[in-house]
């Protein structure tokens, strides 16, 4: 996510922030249509891959079923996407086209397998590899036409292949052999993923959702600028999920243990998310104008004053991480669905409110509304479920 950041100054200088602002919305929607796609088989096959890492008749069919679930899921979407283009208002079918490598890549993406057999460095030296590529391309190839379009596929072609590449070598290095999974068996998996992927979807539509509104109501270059702290929300959040899936093992071993540990466990974890983005806020918020003429070579754009009003968002983002780790820990993924529900409407109605009614010099302010109200729409409900947590 980092070496992505650095896409943002080589895109809005050579072509804009308005093109940038395209790029972003692609690049948001495409990234829920590959959530789907992986149907949250990253997060339940691991412990599957770990326990059967020496049974090659197991990790075959391990293998096999999560390749058709996904093969299942991104047809469906490929026999929708007509609609979804017709419903596009500016009409540019291309440009949505161009992020089917981003869909095509998580059919691929071995990354439960990797994680399962600890063989991890694989895929992050490979994804390191594939964003600097990517870099590459932006950087040392001039676009004239189809900017948007092309750069989507720079950006996404390279890690379709790396997931392709890193696919057909575990098949060989392992010996995988392919069942063809039955109907029972998909249909009992899209089941069982169910509560998992629409979780992990609504994270991801706070930010697309608003993204959209943004792009229909607003200005090319407020939604260009708008579009850099998405970016930076979307690179936090990735931070704060690495770090709490790293400490994952150990919540799970004191949660094993007692509610006592896992409460002083979270405690130290939480004070440590509060002084750490505290000092990120403060940071992005004194160096918020020189930050503006690195990501957006645009000194009459809204970057600076988006980039203040954004600087305290991950703090609300990272405080939250607990909550979402304790609900996992005690495997309540209904109770994960309820609360998805819940911010889904929120950000749908939040989304339409300031896009439509709110000035646009204040449209920053959106994902410090949104990370505030999951905070606090997440820590009642942990209150009102299990108010000893509290006591």
């Amino acid at each position: 996510m980092l070496v992505q950041l650095l896409a943002i100054p080589i895109i809005t200088k050579n072509y804009g922030l308005p093109i940038f602002g395209e790029v972003a919305l692609c690049s948001s929607i495409g990234l829920l249509l590959a959530n789907l796609v992986n149907y949250g088989t990253t997060q339940t096959a691991v412990k599957e891959v770990s326990i059967f890492r020496n049974d090659k008749n197991k990790l075959s069919f391990i293998f096999s079923e999560i390749f058709f679930l996904r093969l299942t899921i991104f047809f469906i979407l490929l026999f929708i996407f007509p609609v979804i283009l017709l419903l596009t208002r500016h009409g540019k079918y291309l440009i949505w086209v161009s992020i089917l490598p981003l869909l095509i890549s998580e059919i691929f993406n071995p990354l439960y397998f990797l994680i399962g057999i600890e063989k991890i460095h694989w895929i992050s030296l490979s994804n390191l590899f594939a964003r600097a590529l990517s870099l590459v391309f932006i950087f040392y190839i001039q676009l004239n036409n189809h900017q948007t379009i092309v750069l989507n596929l720079f950006l996404s072609t390279p890690q379709m292949v790396y997931s392709f590449l890193l696919f057909y070598y575990i098949l060989r290095k392992y010996h995988i052999k392919f069942h063809i999974s039955s109907f029972n068996s998909i249909k009992n998996k899209l089941i069982e993923n169910f509560y998992v992927t629409f979780n992990g979807s609504t994270v991801i539509m706070q930010q697309t959702i608003f993204m959209f509104f943004v792009a229909n109501f607003a200005s090319p270059q407020s939604t260009g600028s708008y579009a850099i702290i998405d970016k930076f929300l979307g690179a936090v959040r990735q931070i704060v999920s690495s770090f709490s899936s790293a400490i994952y093992p150990k919540a799970a071993q004191l949660y094993h243990i007692g509610l006592f540990e896992w409460k002083m466990f979270r405690s130290k974890i939480q004070i440590l998310y509060f002084l750490f983005f505290l000092f990120v806020g403060v940071f992005i918020l004194t160096f918020a104008e020189h930050a503006q003429t690195y990501f957006s070579q645009d000194a009459n754009s809204m970057t600076n004053i988006y980039l203040k009003l954004f600087s305290f968002a991950p703090l609300a983002l990272a405080l939250n991480a607990n909550n979402i780790l304790d609900l996992l820990l005690s495997k309540s993924y209904r109770d994960m669905f309820v609360i998805s529900v819940i911010v889904l409407i929120f950000t749908i109605i939040t989304s339409i409110l300031i896009a439509k009614n709110i000035n646009e010099s204040y449209i920053g302010l959106y994902p410090l509304i949104i990370e505030s109200a999951c905070l606090i729409i997440y820590t009642t409900f942990l209150r009102f479920k299990r108010p000893h947590y509290f006591v």
